[in-house]
């Protein structure tokens, strides 16, 4: 069943941009429980648990996570593997490499492009192109920044989440996203996407079974339900923390000609093991 929107249009309190601020998750966290954050948040207490969440997904090393896709269709339901990279630092540079169809992809996220590389062929596309015939856009599955979107606005709240939406500020496929952020650890456990329209509501990305890798909470599977194409995208995910990767895959000049990974039938040393889907915000968090 398709879920209500989240009604953006409401007049709600809005957050001004801030310039982004180094600050870890676990200080933002505190800085917000120390402020009360089971209550009402006010504009400041959004602004860092949006800074907190873009933090939490910022690696700090080189991530990996081998993935099991499943894509659901009408047409009925097919299963594929993917290993993603995704490389430190402010640029959301990261890797997607899809096994059947083989695809490769550089997804250049400060300057909103693809590399995209099918056969002997690589073409340049829009960061919100699809990723191949999986049911998700590029831009889905990349890294979040609280200032890629203006005008922050809070459109529901719970004592343990928080709805709050805005427009993109840099290109994107969408003209209004709405984030459920988990006040506590400050991420987000599902995305709302609208197309064209405020009232057109396209995607639905949910993360569960979240998993602690160093200080960074990673989702043990991510579901994305495109409305558009009838079908629901999941990724059971399994990750590895200071990957190591040939480093033209990450570079626009050496990607086009660079070897695919080998690929691996079982979760790599000291990966964190994917776990069934369970509620993101009542049953995944440590007791």
């Amino acid at each position: 069943m398709r879920p209500a929107p989240s009604r953006p249009l409401l007049p709600v309190a809005s957050v001004r941009s801030q310039p982004a601020r180094a600050a870890s998750a676990v200080a933002i966290a505190a800085l917000l429980w120390g402020a009360g954050v089971a209550g009402a948040l006010d504009g400041q207490s959004l602004r860092l648990l949006l800074l907190g969440a873009q933090d939490m997904s910022t690696p700090q090393t080189m991530l990996r996570a081998d993935a099991t896709v499943t894509v659901e269709t009408p047409k009925g339901t097919r299963t594929t593997e993917a290993i993603a990279l995704f490389a430190p630092g402010k640029e959301a540079r990261w890797y997607l490499q899809v096994r059947e169809p083989a695809l490769a992809a550089l997804v250049l996220g400060s300057e909103r492009k693809v590399m995209e590389r099918s056969g002997r062929t690589t073409q340049t596309l829009a960061i919100g192109a699809p990723a191949g015939d999986l049911g998700f856009a590029y831009e889905d599955l990349s890294r979040f920044v609280a200032d890629d979107f203006t005008g922050w606005q809070i459109t529901d709240e719970s004592p343990t989440t928080v709805l709050a939406g805005a427009p993109p500020a840099v290109e994107s496929a969408y003209v209004y996203r709405a984030y459920t952020l988990d006040k506590e650890r400050t991420l987000a456990v599902k995305v709302q996407y609208y197309a064209r329209t405020l009232n057109n509501l396209v995607k639905l990305r949910t993360d569960a079974a979240h998993v602690l890798l160093g200080r960074k909470w990673l989702p043990g599977t991510v579901r994305i339900e495109n409305f558009a194409e009838g079908s629901t995208t999941t990724l059971a995910l399994r990750w590895t923390q200071n990957a190591s990767a040939p480093p033209e895959l990450l570079t626009p000049a050496g990607f086009a000609a660079a070897p695919a990974l080998p690929w691996v039938s079982s979760p790599a040393a000291g990966a964190a093991p994917a776990t069934p889907a369970l509620s993101p915000i009542a049953t995944d968090r440590p007791r």
